[in-house]
């Protein structure tokens, strides 16, 4: 499973443990951990898409940290 797949379940895990009346916290860290998963997909994306070819995975990494969020 990739990061962003392993963050979106925790999200979910984290949403629905409580599943009566979920903790405030709780539902507050599921939206955090799902933006993480969000933010992780699309600089993953946007690393692949600028860097092609099997063989630059340290490049497309790179590439990835590169990315900030605000």
């Amino acid at each position: 499973m990739s990061l962003p797949q392993d963050l979106l379940a925790q999200a979910r895990l984290l949403a629905t443990k409580e599943p009566r009346c979920p903790k405030d916290a709780s539902l507050r860290w599921s939206v955090s951990t799902a933006y993480y998963a969000l933010f992780h997909l699309l600089t993953d994306e946007a690393g692949q898409f600028l860097i092609s070819g099997s063989d630059r995975d340290p490049l497309r990494n790179l590439v990835a940290r590169g990315f900030t969020h605000c």
